[in-house]
């Protein structure tokens, strides 16, 4: 869905396409708001900015440096990483930080993330809703800035982002193994942070030029599946334009999906014995509790590992900031914590509450390193085996979005009538006894629902995806009963 696509304001941040629902004056208004929200917490406040490499980002920029210029010192770090921007707001002890990116939306879409501290995760729904009164009542246009914005702490943000993720890896173990590292960021924001990442870990690192949609999904990773295979890699990496998502190539050029990045990752820390900063051995005495936090959406795989490793799992909605504050909170009550989504998304606390592709490929290099040679896909068949399929649809335009979506969430219910358990969380999932299961729900980057089938038997997550999107189509809806 591209032309008259509404600008789409949520806890993910704002995305629009560029031209239409997003202009330089739209991110200027939303800027200024936001300036407002941060002077109401912080006297004399330092703003961090950055932004991915889309080609509507400067100007998109500018407009927020002049909603933002009236309320607090502002430091553009340039084009970077989401992740990185996270990281250096804790770092050089900053109060809020903007980035310019749609993530990984297609090519025609742009948006900001906005993150305040001290949490230093992204805005909630109060957050947001706080947002929106301000923008709705200012009356008033936003005024040419002439403040200057420094950018020198560009190579710091780089520079301390990959020494924190070292500090967390067995380093000597992986630059023993003289990985060789194909990595593919899309031609995104990650390139730079990535490359230093190799380097500081002792990979050879050939980078992968690839033109693709932002997402790294299996389909788009044509060009670094060849590299892979033609440069003789021991692993593939790619990132979305803002690099807080991530997807793995093994060497002989197969795409597992982004939903394995964080089974795999989960595996191996709970797997792990050191470098959590409170040893974790299940029963052992004063061992702290293990916990995997995950979204609704994200594979049934990583419910099986977690209860492989004796871990506790908490299911949140979907969204970045409901799991950071789930991480926060475990973290707080003395649990050893981490999660993600299956978006390739994770999130590692000890370094800080949001996906960061950077932390995620020195874990997985960390997993290939200690398993005695290995290659990625035998360490990949040791995992739960799911089949899944993703797609998106429209909603009934007859009606209004809620009662759409209502309409569309009663009758999915209604044709999957032998369910054993059944959650609302976000939308609706729907669960059997063979642990397949079905979800709907709506998306907070796009215009449209989400439909997710998975099952343990490939035929069946066919055939339920064909269902889901039949269902989807308002001439195709069964009658209820």
């Amino acid at each position: 869905m591209t032309g008259g696509a509404p600008l789409i304001v949520s806890y993910s941040g704002i995305r629009g396409i560029v031209g239409e629902s997003l202009t330089p004056d739209v991110a200027a208004r939303y800027a200024r708001a936001f300036g407002r929200m941060i002077a109401a917490r912080h006297r004399v406040p330092t703003i961090l900015l950055g932004r991915d490499t889309r080609a509507s980002g400067p100007a998109l920029l500018a407009g927020a440096v002049r909603g933002l210029a009236p309320f607090g010192a502002l430091v553009d770090l340039g084009v970077v990483a989401t992740p990185t921007l996270q990281h250096a707001l804790g770092v050089f002890d900053a109060q809020a930080a903007l980035c310019i990116t749609a993530s990984h939306n297609p090519s025609q879409w742009n948006g900001m993330k906005l993150f305040l501290a001290p949490e230093r995760v992204v805005l909630d729904g109060a957050h947001i809703r706080e947002l929106r009164g301000l923008v709705d009542a200012e009356d008033t246009p936003v005024a040419d800035a002439t403040h200057a914005v420094p950018s020198d702490r560009h190579d710091d943000a780089l520079r301390v982002h990959v020494e924190r993720v070292c500090a967390h890896l067995d380093i000597e173990r992986i630059r023993a193994a003289r990985l060789r590292v194909a990595f593919d960021p899309g031609g995104g924001a990650g390139f730079e942070v990535t490359r230093r990442l190799l380097v500081a870990l002792g990979c050879e690192a050939v980078h992968v030029a690839s033109t693709r949609e932002s997402e790294p999904l299996a389909e788009h990773l044509g060009e670094l599946r060849r590299a892979v295979v033609a440069e003789r890699c021991d692993l593939g990496v790619a990132q979305d334009l803002d690099a807080d998502r991530l997807a793995l190539v093994a060497a002989d050029g197969s795409a597992p999906g982004e939903e394995l990045t964080l089974v795999l990752a989960v595996d191996h820390l709970l797997a792990r014995s050191t470098g959590w900063g409170t040893p974790a051995s299940p029963g052992g005495a004063g061992a702290a509790e293990r916990v995997v936090v995950k979204n609704v959406a994200t594979t049934r795989a990583v419910d099986d590992i977690a209860a492989r490793h004796g871990a506790r799992l908490v299911e949140t909605a979907v969204g970045e900031v409901n799991l950071s504050r789930a991480l926060a909170q475990e973290v707080a009550l003395g649990h050893v914590a981490f999660g993600g989504e299956g978006n390739g998304g994770v999130i590692f606390p000890p370094l800080h509450l949001g996906r960061d592709s950077i932390t995620g490929i020195g874990l997985v290099l960390e997993r290939l390193a200690a398993g005695g040679g290995a290659p990625l896909h035998a360490h990949l068949a040791a995992m739960p085996r799911y089949f899944a399929h993703k797609r998106k649809a429209a909603l009934d335009p007859a009606r209004s979005r809620q009662d759409a979506l209502a309409a569309l969430l009663a009758a999915v219910e209604t044709s999957f009538p032998d369910a054993v358990e059944v959650s609302r969380l976000d939308g609706l999932r729907v669960r059997f006894a063979d642990g397949s299961w079905v979800g709907v729900r709506p998306s907070n980057t796009e215009p449209v629902v989400r439909l997710v089938a998975e099952s343990p038997l490939s035929a069946w997550a066919d055939e339920a995806i064909a269902r889901l999107e039949r269902i989807a189509r308002a001439s195709d809806r069964p009658r209820v009963p």
